[in-house]
């Protein structure tokens, strides 16, 4: 089955597009659309693109991909019109790697001067607020690997881009490899570039999120043997540092941070006789094991920050811990999310070596 993500900011035409390309499809097609989702959330609902989203966005996306599945599995193909930024395709490529899914991504981007225009001139739509589309805008660009998905739309009319977007697609252009599926090409990069002109936030979150990514893609495809294998003299493994940065997640976000106790397993660990048990236990673990427990730290931590910043001081919220260093204070999140980023570029760099020695795959 064929999933088409059609997506951009607010005003490109993507819903008038989208239902061109489900209305004129060769085979059964449901055109989905992410507004229905959200609109579905009758209390407690937050505008996705504000601070504070990220648990409910996580929550409609995985929802999305349900829904997907289900009509996939029901013999439709699927176009989904919505934004879906690249910060959302993880759950999409899994999935299309675990049903097979044919996967498209095209980004309609007309210029910020056109989008301007269009979304605050729309009387239907519920987001036309000038600086919240200028935000969405700029999410959408410099977009690095990705930048060949991108159709500009700006002089251009909803049925001529749908037309050239059938072409495209039924010529097997703008496909997406699934993560970890065996069509994705030896060394391919799943990674998002962070954007160039963003504001603080923005910037720090997307480049704490590419190295997460890049720690996922070292040790993608690879089997439990594989994880536990050491590169002599040194003892340590990818799965070791997978376990590692996850009891790191949990430890900078809910026990420094916010006061808590670290995610399980780590809170029953006697530390005391195995200071670096996380290494040495994650050789019994399974791959599965524990690349589910590192997406659980990594998104424990992301529901954490988001409540932070939503608390209304920022990056300059303090940690309810001190630094063991004494007369040094607590710690503002703006000093946890760089050393977030610090962490994970050094073992990172640990990782590239580890599995270059593996099976012979490099990259950046």
């Amino acid at each position: 089955m064929t999933v088409t993500l059609l997506t951009g900011p607010p005003g490109a035409g993507k819903t008038t597009v989208a239902a061109l390309l489900a209305s004129d499809a060769a085979r059964p097609t449901v055109n989905l659309t992410t507004d229905t989702f959200y609109r579905s959330i009758t209390t407690g609902f937050v505008p996705p693109y504000l601070s504070g989203s990220r648990q409910q966005n996580d929550t409609v996306g995985a929802a999305i991909v349900a829904a997907v599945g289900a009509y996939t599995r029901g013999g439709y193909d699927v176009v989904v019109d919505g934004v879906v930024g690249p910060w959302f395709l993880e759950p999409f490529r899994a999935a299309a790697a675990r049903e097979d899914w044919d996967l498209a991504y095209v980004v309609l981007r007309p210029d910020l001067e056109v989008t301007l225009a269009r979304a605050t001139d729309r009387t239907d739509a519920e987001l036309r607020d000038p600086a919240a589309v200028r935000s969405m805008h700029a999410a959408f660009a410099d977009l690095g690997e990705l930048e060949p998905h991108v159709r500009d739309t700006s002089d251009e009319d909803p049925a001529d881009t749908a037309a050239a977007l059938r072409a495209a697609l039924d010529g097997g252009k703008l496909r997406l490899p699934p993560v970890g599926s065996p069509t994705t090409p030896a060394g391919h990069d799943p990674r998002v570039e962070p954007p160039l002109r963003a504001d603080e936030i923005t910037t720090l979150r997307a480049f704490l999120d590419y190295h997460r990514d890049t720690l996922r893609w070292k040790t993608a495809g690879l089997s439990a043997e594989q994880l536990r294998a050491p590169h002599p003299p040194s003892s340590l493994t990818l799965g070791g540092l997978l376990k590692h940065l996850a009891l790191v997640e949990s430890s900078w976000f809910a026990e420094v941070l916010d006061g808590e106790t670290v995610m399980a397993p780590f809170d029953t660990v006697d530390w005391d006789a195995d200071g670096d048990w996380e290494f040495h236990s994650a050789a019994d673990d399974s791959a599965d094991d524990l690349r589910a427990l590192f997406d659980a730290a990594v998104a424990e931590s992301d529901r954490r920050l988001e409540a932070a910043l939503a608390a209304g001081d920022g990056l300059d919220r303090v940690s309810s811990r001190e630094s063991r260093r004494p007369g040094e204070g607590a710690f503002s999140l703006r000093w946890i999310v760089v050393h977030m980023i610090e962490e994970y570029a050094r073992h990172n760099g640990h990782a590239d070596l580890l599995r270059e020695a593996v099976d012979g795959t490099t990259g950046e």
